[in-house]
């Protein structure tokens, strides 16, 4: 299934962890029957998965989905030739990839360096990569935003504070969910539309954080992408945290980068911190689903989302 979001204000970045935290809080708001059962049957066979949120340009015309830029192994040697160049370091400000670029760096018909060797024939956009040229207006990134601090006896203003928030323009987000229990589904969707009333994030009482919905149930992404059976490696589109099995098997091919979070609890306290692989992480393919929930927090513990989504490709052997 795959969701779009259009943001009507500062929104937040949405990794897959924070995603289902949201659409968790939302599901036990509606149905806090529900709730321990789902979390608990993550802990073996999850239900669904989902991805991380990537940012997808639209206007009258056209859609145009991004994708996680695709770590890769590059050499020491070809690093230090590029690595102070202009190319090099403008590619460097790319985050996501339009979806054609994706689907071919992810079957091995295009590389990084085949896209290093002709960079002026593609297009940036801020931190997205674009075949070619397009005559539409976008912004998106991260942007600061200075707040107010009212007395709420005299009414005055007494300071100001800062937030960080996604500022957008003819960009919203998407995602892709995957249910293994149909059952789920109709409490997602449930869950999504009461995000959609109440805002992501904790700003939606300033107006931070709205958005509208779509959800298309009849999108492959295996047919988008055009997929073939002969791909033995996974790209991920969520951040991943593996368990021991899965450490084991990671081997030469496979690329990655590792990241880390620590939260703190409404109480306060610091939570321990977490590592996972980070979405455009690429691992052996062997099984249905990979990753794991982890719990986080002693006083007020939190389930930490991990599990991957994974997406055939072919693992990163050098040329």
């Amino acid at each position: 299934m795959l969701v779009y979001l259009k943001p009507l204000s500062i929104f937040p970045q949405l990794h897959s962890d924070t995603l289902f935290g949201a659409i968790t809080y939302a599901i036990n708001e509606l149905y806090p029957e529900k709730v321990q059962d789902m979390l608990e049957a993550f802990k073996s066979n999850p239900p669904f998965i989902l991805s991380s949120t990537f940012p997808f340009i639209f206007n009258e015309d056209e859609t145009i989905r991004f994708y996680p830029k695709v770590i890769t192994k590059q050499s020491s040697k070809e690093a230090n030739v590029l690595v102070d160049s202009k190319v090099f370091k403008d590619y460097k400000k790319i985050s996501y990839v339009e979806e054609d670029i994706f689907s071919k760096m992810i079957k091995g018909e295009l590389s990084e360096k085949d896209i290093l060797s002709n960079y002026e024939s593609y297009e940036r956009k801020k931190s997205l990569l674009l075949n070619e040229k397009i005559d539409i207006d976008v912004s998106f990134g991260e942007n600061i935003i200075p707040n107010n601090t009212v007395n709420r006896v005299s009414n005055e203003t007494e300071g100001i504070f800062y937030t960080i928030g996604m500022e957008f323009k003819n960009i919203g987000l998407f995602f892709f969910i995957e249910f293994m229990d149909e059952s789920y589904k109709p409490l997602v969707k449930a869950a999504l539309r009461f995000l959609e009333d109440r805002g992501f994030g904790k700003d939606i009482t300033n107006g931070k954080g709205h958005f509208v919905h779509e959800i298309d149930e009849d999108f492959s992404l295996d047919e988008s992408l055009d997929l073939g059976d002969d791909l033995d490696y996974f790209i991920t589109l969520s951040r991943y945290i593996p368990n021991d099995e899965e450490l084991d098997k990671i081997n030469e091919y496979s690329s990655y980068e590792i990241d880390s979070k620590r939260g703190k609890s409404p109480a306060g306290e610091i939570r321990k911190q977490i590592r996972f692989f980070k979405e455009g992480s690429i691992f052996p393919n062997y099984k249905a689903f990979y990753g794991r929930n982890i719990e986080s927090g002693k006083d007020s513990p939190a389930i930490e989302y991990g599990y991957a989504f994974p997406i055939k490709c072919k693992g990163n052997k050098e040329d």
